[in-house]
C-alpha cells in the first residue's frame, strides 16, 4: 500500500473584511488603501459575484461612510483570510528557513553574474548545500537561468577558470550587457570578469580621439569595444593567443558595429607587436595581471617614437601601492625605456585576503 502525499494547508488567519461586488472592488480598493486600513499582508477571497477584502481594524464610521459613497452595497464582517506570499529580497532571505544561522553566516556576501550564469565562490563546507543555495538564486533572482561554482583558479595561456555546474541550464554561454555594449561570452572558452566592468569603462574613457591602441590581452573584446563605440576616430589592435577567445572578439566586433575601428589579432602579442605593430600605438593595455611582467618589453616597443601610456595590471599584496609601482617602473628602465610620470595608481579588485588585483597608468618615453 503507498502513501499520496498531501499538500499542507495553508494557515489561515481571521481579519475583519469588507465585502463588495466584483465590479465594484477596485474602487473599494482605493477607498482602503486612502483611509489606510486595507491589510495588504493577506490575499483577497473571490467568488462569482463578490470579493471579499482584508482589513487591519475594524472601520470608524467616517471610513465607513466614505466607503459607502463609492460602493453602497458594501458589507462588513470577519472572514479566514490566507496570507500573500512574501517574495525574498535577498537569496539569504529566501535561505533564512532552510539553513541554520551558523550556515547563513558563512554564505558568500556577492557572486559574479555574466548574463543570466551566476558563478559562486563556496567553501568546502558548503558544498553540501549548494543546489539548496542556487535554488535561492534563481527565486530571488528570475533573470538567472544557470548557477555554476568556481573549482579552481585562473590558469593557463588561456585564462580558464573551471567551473563546476550546480543548477538551472547546463551551459556556459551567454550574452553581457556592459554599459551599452553586448558581449557573447563562454566561460569554459575565454577569460571574462563582469568585476571590471568599471575599470574598462575607467580607460576606455581615457582614449582620445585620434589614438591607435592596442589591448594586448583583449579576451572577447571589453577593453577593446568600449573604446571604439565611444569614439569616432579611433583604432583598436586588440590581440588575443586564445583561439576561442579571438572567435568570440570578432563576433562583438560585428555585434557591435564597430569592425572599422577594432582589428582582431590571433597569437602571443609579443610576436604580433614585433611582426606587426612595432613603434604604432599611443595607448597599450596589459590586463593579464599574472604575466604582464613578461610582456612590458614589448609593450614599451608598441608606442609610438614619442612615447605614450601604458595601463599595466598586476596582484599585489599590503605594499600594493609601492610595489606595483616599484614593479613597473623597474621592468621599463630594464627594457631600455623612460617610466616618466605616474598617472595613476589603484586598486581594482580583491582576490584574496590583503592581495588585490592593482592598475597602474604610466607615461613612457624612449630611453636615450
Amino acid at each position: 500500500m503507498t502513501s499520496r502525499k498531501t499538500t499542507p494547508a495553508k494557515r489561515q488567519v481571521e481579519r475583519p473584511s469588507v465585502r463588495v461586488p466584483r465590479s465594484k472592488a477596485q474602487p473599494a480598493i482605493q477607498s482602503l488603501i486612502k483611509t489606510g486600513i486595507l491589510d495588504r499582508q493577506f490575499s483577497v477571497i473571490t467568488d462569482d459575484q463578490t470579493v471579499a477584502l482584508p482589513l487591519m481594524r475594524d472601520p470608524n464610521e467616517i471610513e465607513i461612510d466614505e466607503l459607502r459613497k463609492l460602493v453602497p452595497s458594501a458589507s462588513l464582517g470577519v472572514e479566514d483570510f490566507e496570507p500573500r506570499k512574501r517574495h525574498p529580497r535577498t537569496f539569504e532571505e529566501a535561505l533564512a528557513e532552510r539553513l541554520s544561522p551558523d550556515i547563513l553566516s558563512r554564505l558568500p556576501k556577492s557572486f559574479d553574474v555574466v548574463g543570466d550564469i551566476t558563478i559562486l565562490e563556496l567553501d568546502s563546507g558548503l558544498a553540501v548545500y549548494e543546489t539548496v543555495i542556487a535554488g535561492a538564486i534563481m527565486e530571488v533572482h528570475p533573470n538567472v537561468r544557470a548557477v555554476f561554482a568556481k573549482s579552481g583558479e585562473v590558469s593557463g595561456a588561456e585564462r580558464i577558470r573551471p567551473l563546476r555546474y550546480i543548477a538551472g541550464e547546463n551551459r556556459t554561454h551567454t550574452i553581457h550587457k556592459e554599459y551599452g555594449c553586448l558581449f557573447k561570452v563562454d566561460l569554459s572558452k575565454a577569460f571574462f570578469s563582469p568585476r571590471l566592468s568599471t575599470e574598462h569603462q575607467r580607460v576606455a574613457q581615457m582614449v582620445e580621439k585620434g589614438e591607435r591602441v592596442i589591448d594586448m590581452f583583449a579576451g572577447v573584446g571589453p577593453f577593446s569595444i568600449l573604446t571604439a563605440k565611444r569614439l569616432d576616430e579611433v583604432r583598436v589592435e586588440a590581440i588575443d593567443s586564445n583561439p576561442q577567445a579571438v572567435e568570440l572578439l570578432q563576433e562583438n566586433v560585428r555585434a557591435n558595429k564597430v569592425e572599422s575601428k577594432v582589428h582582431a589579432h590571433l597569437g602571443d602579442a609579443r610576436e604580433v607587436i614585433r611582426k606587426e605593430l612595432f613603434q604604432s600605438a599611443s595607448r597599450v593595455i596589459m590586463n593579464h595581471p599574472s604575466a604582464s611582467k613578461d610582456f612590458v618589453k614589448e609593450a614599451c616597443a608598441a608606442l609610438q617614437p614619442s612615447g605614450g601610456t601604458i595601463h599595466y595590471y598586476t596582484f599585489a599584496g599590503e605594499n600594493w601601492e609601492t610595489d606595483s609601482r616599484n614593479d613597473i617602473e623597474h621592468v621599463v628602465k630594464e627594457s631600455g625605456y623612460v617610466a616618466e610620470r605616474v598617472l595613476g595608481i589603484h586598486r581594482v579588485r580583491e582576490v584574496a585576503p590583503m592581495r588585490w588585483q592593482v592598475a597602474v597608468d604610466l607615461e613612457v618615453a624612449r630611453g636615450q
